[in-house]
């Protein structure tokens, strides 16, 4: 029989697969030559302007799951 701790081990391990298989497709987006977030047109393959872009950006996508 399961306890709670074991339950809560079983529900952590199914939330971190979910996070890592969204976070692996992320993974796969291709920069554009403009920022992902702002539109800011970039000279090389970067998805974001800067730290500030990438992590509003990231806020935005997760916000809508």
């Amino acid at each position: 029989m399961s306890d709670d701790a074991d339950k809560t081990q079983d529900r952590l391990e199914k939330e971190n697969a979910i996070r890592r298989k969204e976070m692996d497709s992320i993974k796969y987006i291709k920069g554009t030559g403009h920022c992902l977030n702002c539109n800011t047109k970039l000279n090389d393959s970067r998805r974001w302007c800067d730290k500030d872009c990438a992590d509003d950006w990231d806020y935005h996508v997760n916000r809508r799951k």
